[in-house]
């Protein structure tokens, strides 16, 4: 095969890059020929094809319920070691706590607010996130704001419901006025 000039260039005028990018193309609609030909194509049209036990939006509350309760525990444990100022920490708990209770508001009739296949009362904290019994400072909480701020578009992009995109989105907007606060205080 020739390996091209000095430009990576090969003798068609094609870059290296350009060429194994067209390669990988071309074997990916093979690969994904070859699957669709072998599965066959039925689309949706049974009952059953959400191959998960719960909806998006279940899974989005679910993960936003653990969330807020995280969120209130943090603030809790902040607001009890005197961690920041207590008049604006007792505001974002408050805020915590309506969400929370939205929250639960919206989920479906017969679904619960944690997935009762594990034991675990308190799901183990994402990779990276701070710890539960942490008292985190005004700074602290100011990042977890954000953090969760960013998130909220991400989850409220992954909801099939309207009005719970709006709940989700209402409550990333709140939350970063709470980073702002935080920061300011």
């Amino acid at each position: 095969m020739d390996q091209g000039d000095v430009n990576g260039r090969t003798a068609h005028g094609l870059t290296r890059r350009s060429l194994a990018a067209r390669s990988l193309v071309l074997t990916g609609v093979a690969v994904t020929g070859a699957v669709a030909g072998t599965v066959g194509v039925s689309g949706c049209a049974g009952a059953d094809w959400y191959p998960f036990d719960v909806t998006p939006d279940v899974a989005v509350l679910r993960s936003l319920i653990r969330e807020k309760e995280r969120a209130i525990v943090r603030h809790e444990a902040a607001l009890e070691h005197g961690t920041g100022p207590a008049e604006l920490l007792e505001r974002l708990l408050e805020d915590h706590l309506t969400h929370l209770d939205a929250l639960l508001d919206a989920l479906p009739e017969g679904v619960t607010a944690h997935d009762t296949v594990g034991d675990e009362a308190e799901p183990p904290a994402p990779v990276g996130e701070v710890a539960l019994d942490a008292v985190p400072d005004t700074a602290g909480l100011r990042v977890l704001a954000a953090a969760a701020t960013s998130a909220r578009l991400d989850q409220a992009a992954a909801v099939t419901d309207p009005g719970l995109a709006q709940l989700v989105s209402g409550i990333g907007a709140c939350e970063a006025g709470h980073a702002h606060l935080l920061a300011r205080a």
